[in-house]
This record gives structure tokens, C-alpha cells and sequence, in this order.
């Protein structure tokens, strides 16, 4: 797509993976819903940040190789640890994007609603544009009119197959968007996993089929997609190139076993042919 002073800023948790490779011991690698995203804004051609929070155990060469793959760890705040917990909130604070380039978009995921309100609310009409990627993690009776309601205040919403599942049991993905819709959401992808993704930008319903790969099953493509499709909308909003070049963007990131792995020039140009090819396959279905 080109590099361009556009960028993303992916929001969420950062983690360690010790990883599976063929050694007895591999070294641990940087996972999380942030980098993930951030690895996916980086690969469709714009400038990629994280924000979180880390702990002291994190290691700082992991940081240092964020910042040399071309990620922008300045939002990234450490806490302390005394008595065994964290001296502070482990989630990012809405203070970490006090100060945002307006021509850059906010990916929020991967964090607790409570949160996720307070961010958007704090960088709503700051930024390009917002997508948000509901997290159900820990909450045991998730009511969906809560994430909804997030989702009207936002440009697009970015729920996963799993998420449809707890928050809609037995609807279908083209019943959930229709409701969405009606309830005021501008614009949702429903990420099918093997499945494809399934959009719907003012009523109007796209969808587009997986690129086929062999899936190593390592990295989740879910938040990858997330990140290379907050980069690619917030251009003109144009919900089927966005869903072609985050589904490129997926595809290329899960045939890898290292997130931080794909950040090169050769992935990029793998990224951009694959779009090229599904973009251009479903505008000859359109015709």
C-alpha cells in the first residue's frame, strides 16, 4: 500500500511466549492482541505503535526489538512490582494517548470494557479513525448490548467468531450484523477464522473468503487483521479493500511461528500481492 505519515496505534496487553521451536529451551518471544495488531498496521505499509503497560520481569531486549523491527514502543509503560502485585493499573491508561497525531487511527483491543470505554472516550473526534475488538476474557455472563453500545461511538467493530458466539448463541453472522446496524454500529467485520470475514459497512454486506494457507496455529490472525484493517479504512473507508488486505495481512503473519518475524520488506510485498488478488477477485464477482 506505501508508506504514508499515516499509522496505527494498537491498544491492548503485550505478554511472553516461550514459543515451541525445536530447541529443549527457546528463547521467549513478544506476543499479545498489541503487537499483533501493530504487526498488522506495519505489514499493509503504515507506521505502527504500541500502548501498554509491562511489568518489570519484561524483558527489555524484547522492547529493544520492537523498536529496531520499526514499532514504535514510546506509549509502553513499565510499572513496578512490591508484595508480589503490581504497584499500578496493568491495563494502558487513557493518559498513554494524551498526545496523538490526528492523522493516525486507534485500534482498542484486548483490554477490559470498563477500559476500553474510557479510551475511546477520551481519543473520540483526536484520530483518524477507532476500531474496537471486544475482549470477553474473564467476564462470565457477557450482556451484548455493553459492546454495542461501545461500538456506535467507534468507526468499526471487530468482533471474532468466538465473540459472536458469547454474546449472540445461535444467531447467525448476518442476523448480528443486521442487528448491529439497526442499533447504530457503522461499520463491523465478523472474523471467521478459516472462514473468511464477513462486513457490513451502512447496511450493506460484504464478504470475503480466507486467503488459503497452511496455518501453524501459533499466532492468533484474529488481532493481525484487526491492525492491517484500522490502517487500510481509515483511508476512505472502504470496508472491501480494507477486509482484502487485512485478511492478506492474517494470512501472511499465521503461516509464521515469530510475530516479530514478518516486519521486512519481503512479507510486506507477500501482503500486497495476496490483496491485490482478493480485492481483485471480488471486484470481477461484483461485476
Amino acid at each position: 500500500m506505501g508508506k504514508s505519515s499515516r499509522g496505527v496505534i494498537a491498544v491492548g496487553r503485550l505478554s511472553i511466549d516461550g514459543g515451541c521451536g525445536v530447541t529443549a529451551d527457546p528463547p521467549p518471544s513478544a506476543d499479545g492482541p498489541a503487537l499483533a495488531a501493530a504487526v498488522g498496521a506495519w505489514l499493509v505499509g503504515v507506521d505502527a505503535a504500541v500502548c501498554a503497560v509491562i511489568g518489570p520481569d519484561f524483558p527489555t531486549r524484547l522492547i529493544v526489538e520492537f523498536t529496531r523491527a520499526g514499532i514504535d514502543t514510546s506509549r509502553i509503560q513499565r510499572v513496578a512490582r512490591r508484595n508480589g502485585s503490581l504497584q499500578s493499573d496493568p491495563e494502558p491508561l487513557p493518559e498513554q494517548l494524551a498526545s496523538v497525531n490526528p492523522r493516525w487511527s486507534v485500534h482498542v483491543g484486548g483490554l477490559s470494557p470498563r477500559r476500553q470505554h474510557e479510551i475511546v472516550r477520551a481519543i473520540s473526534g483526536r484520530v483518524a479513525c477507532i476500531t474496537l475488538d471486544p475482549d470477553l476474557v474473564g467476564v462470565e455472563q457477557p450482556d451484548a448490548n455493553e459492546p454495542i453500545a461501545l461500538a456506535a461511538q467507534c468507526d468499526a467493530f471487530l468482533p471474532g467468531h468466538h465473540d459472536l458466539a458469547r454474546l449472540w448463541p445461535g444467531e447467525t453472522p448476518r442476523a448480528v450484523l443486521r442487528l448491529m446496524a439497526r442499533a447504530g454500529v457503522r461499520a463491523a467485520v465478523i472474523k471467521l477464522g478459516a472462514g473468511g470475514s464477513l462486513g457490513m459497512r451502512q447496511g450493506q454486506i460484504v464478504s470475503m473468503p480466507a486467503f488459503p494457507v497452511v496455518d501453524h496455529g501459533r499466532i492468533d490472525g484474529g488481532d493481525v487483521y484487526a491492525g492491517a484493517f484500522a490502517a487500510v479504512y481509515a483511508l476512505d473507508q472502504d470496508l472491501r479493500r480494507a477486509m482484502a488486505w487485512a485478511t492478506a495481512a492474517a494470512s501472511v503473519v499465521v503461516e509464521s511461528n515469530v510475530l516479530l518475524g514478518q516486519l521486512s520488506a519481503f512479507a510486506r510485498n507477500r501482503v500486497e500481492a495476496r490483496a491485490r488478488i482478493l480485492d481483485g477477485a471480488m471486484k470481477a464477482n461484483a461485476t
